[in-house]
């Protein structure tokens, strides 16, 4: 057999580096999930809300449009990507964005798909400051009286991620697509006043005024409150209400019936350090049924079976209250005992003014 020529051997020696080179670029789709040979690395951001009582993320429950904005080291505005819900669904979960989120100051406001009280400010990439950057509750009205009311407000979640370029994504295996979370925080609260009568005699929830008293209508970038003017929020809804029952004893029973007027606020975020103002009163004396500082009268309850957490991690974490008041007869408060979310209050010992 004749020796292979040096030609020959320079050509196999070739061909087979070329194979290797092409597995090699190939190797990139069967693992990552590209496409054939494209190693491009795509950038991912995915959000995430279990800041609540039940500690389980919510997102795909409650979000339904995600606006994210990223600013460069000198806080200047670099990007904005607007997301629904659904594109995140078709994405698998993910936003793919056009940079590395681990070189931006990011911050996300989320609401409902064509909320009109969620409102943003219009910013320009390349000349918006972080600070310009604010979420203000809209649907806000002119009462006759002056103030400035509000009625029904759609849910607001807040989410921001600091700059940090030594970051590790949640996928350090897959470095083709890198992802980075968003944690959110809901800053929008309903709650359900209830009005209950101790005698038989009929309640009507048209009969009360119900309002609540705060300046929080003005969030900034890192999601602490601005000066804003004070809003009235009035219930979006009313509806009167009545239970019969047997009350017995050993040795008797007799029927009796509660009444209930009840009046439901969506409201903005509460803050341990503030004092908004909780008023019913009856429409046609103008007498004041109630009057009480709301976030005082939330804390006594939950300190009963929370403990271990804050006034304030409590607030950003619960977000539907329900506060039952017992009337007398003549309709005045009876304020020695409230429901505050089905625990019963006992308030003889309160100071609260």
């Amino acid at each position: 057999m004749k020796p292979l020529s040096a030609h020959i051997i320079k050509k196999s020696i070739r061909h087979t580096a070329l194979v290797a080179v092409a597995l090699g670029m190939g190797a990139c789709d069967p693992i990552l999930d590209n496409e054939d040979g494209d190693c491009t690395v795509r950038h991912h951001v995915t959000f995430k809300y279990d800041y609540n009582m039940l500690g389980v993320d919510a997102f795909h429950t409650q979000v339904e449009c995600v606006n994210l904005y990223a600013f460069d080291a000198d806080s200047t505005l670099a990007y904005t990507v607007p997301c629904t819900r659904d594109e995140l669904a078709t994405m698998g979960g993910r936003m793919e964005v056009p940079f590395d989120p681990r070189n931006y100051h990011l911050v996300a406001w989320c609401h409902r798909t064509g909320c009109t009280t969620t409102q943003l400010p219009s910013l320009a990439c390349g000349t918006s400051h972080l600070k310009e950057l604010t979420c203000r509750i809209g649907g806000r009205t002119q009462a006759s009286d002056g103030c400035t009311e509000v009625s029904e407000i759609g849910p607001i979640f807040h989410g921001m991620r600091e700059r940090d370029p030594q970051a590790q994504p949640l996928n350090p295996e897959d470095e083709l697509n890198p992802t980075y979370q968003i944690p959110l925080m809901k800053n929008t609260n309903t709650l359900r006043i209830v009005l209950q009568n101790l005698s038989d005699a009929p309640l009507s929830a048209n009969d009360f005024r119900f309002t609540i008293e705060e300046d929080n209508g003005l969030m900034h970038f890192d999601n602490t409150l601005l000066p804003d003017e004070q809003l009235t929020y009035v219930p979006f809804h009313t509806s009167d209400g009545k239970v019969d029952y047997e009350k017995g004893t050993r040795t008797s029973t007799s029927a009796t019936t509660l009444n209930m007027a009840v009046a439901e606020f969506s409201i903005g975020r509460l803050m341990a350090d503030r004092r908004p103002l909780l008023t019913v009163s009856n429409r046609t004396t103008g007498h004041t049924v109630l009057s009480i500082p709301l976030t005082d009268y939330l804390k006594i309850a939950r300190s009963q079976y929370l403990s271990d957490m804050s006034d304030q991690e409590y607030f950003d974490r619960e977000d539907a209250y329900s506060i039952t008041f017992f009337l007398n007869d003549d309709q005045t408060w009876m304020n020695a005992a409230i429901l505050v979310n089905s625990w019963r209050v006992v308030l003889q010992d309160v100071d609260l003014d």
